[in-house]
C-alpha cells in the first residue's frame, strides 16, 4: 500500500499569497505604470495585508523584479529543455564544450523572447530606453535566468572553464538588453501579440547578434 505524502498546508497558503501579490502587481503595473501604484494597493487587489506584502518582497522595485520573473518563467523553461536537449551526449572535452556554448546560443533561438520582452516591457510601463530604474528592474530579472542557465551548463559540461562560461553568458545576455532596447525603440507601442513583421525584425536582430558572438566584431 502506498501513501501520499501530506501536504504542508502552510507553504501552499504562502504560494498561493505569492501568485496573487504577484499577479496583482502585474496587473496594476499593467494598467497604472511602474511608478503608479502603491503597495497598499497589491494588498487590496491580491486580497491580502499590507504585512503580507513585505512579507514577500521588501518593496515595489523587488516585487517587479519578480513579476518580470514570472514573465520570464516559462521561456526560461523550454530555453533551459532546449539546451537539456542539445547537450545530451557531449564529450567533456574541448570540442564538447565548445558546442556547450554554441548550444546556449542557438537555444535563444527557439524560444519565445519577443513575447516576453513586450510583456515586460509594457509592465513596467513602455519606459524610455535609458531608463535607469526599468533597465535594473528588468537586469535583475535576467539574471535570475543567467543564474538558472549557469548551473545547468556546469552540470551539463563540467569541464567548460569558468571564465569562458561567465564571458559567454555576459555576452549573450549584454547582447540581448542592447538588441531589445533597439528592438523596442523601433515598436515602441508593441502588445504582447507580438505581430509577425515585428518577430521577424527580432529575429534578424537575434541573428547579428549570434554572428557577432561568434566571429567577434571585425568577422
Amino acid at each position: 500500500m502506498t501513501t501520499t505524502p501530506p501536504t504542508d498546508g502552510r507553504s501552499a497558503l504562502r504560494e498561493e499569497r505569492r501568485r496573487a501579490i504577484l499577479d496583482a502587481a502585474r496587473a496594476l503595473a499593467t494598467e497604472h505604470g511602474a511608478d503608479g501604484f502603491t503597495v497598499e494597493q497589491v494588498a487590496a487587489r491580491a486580497g491580502v495585508s499590507r504585512r503580507t506584502v513585505f512579507n514577500h518582497v521588501a518593496g515595489l522595485d523587488q516585487l517587479l523584479v519578480a513579476v518580470c520573473e514570472q514573465i520570464l518563467a516559462e521561456v526560461t523553461t523550454d530555453l533551459l529543455a532546449d539546451i537539456e536537449r542539445r547537450t545530451t551526449g557531449l564529450n567533456a572535452d574541448d570540442a564538447g564544450c565548445r558546442s556547450a556554448l554554441d548550444a546556449v546560443a542557438e537555444a535563444t533561438r527557439g524560444v519565445d523572447l519577443p513575447t516576453a520582452i513586450a510583456t515586460i516591457h509594457r509592465v513596467l510601463g513602455s519606459p524610455a530606453v535609458h531608463d535607469e530604474r526599468a533597465q535594473g528592474i528588468a537586469r535583475a530579472a535576467f539574471d535570475h535566468v543567467g543564474g538558472r542557465l549557469r548551473a545547468q551548463m556546469q552540470r551539463r559540461a563540467p569541464a567548460l572553464d569558468p571564465v569562458d562560461l561567465e564571458l559567454s553568458l555576459a555576452l549573450l545576455f549584454a547582447g540581448i538588453t542592447t538588441i531589445a532596447d533597439l528592438w523596442l525603440a523601433d515598436h515602441p507601442d508593441l502588445a504582447p501579440d507580438v505581430p509577425p513583421a515585428a518577430r521577424a525584425d527580432w529575429d534578424d536582430l537575434l541573428d547579428r547578434l549570434l554572428h557577432r558572438i561568434r566571429v567577434g566584431v571585425t568577422g
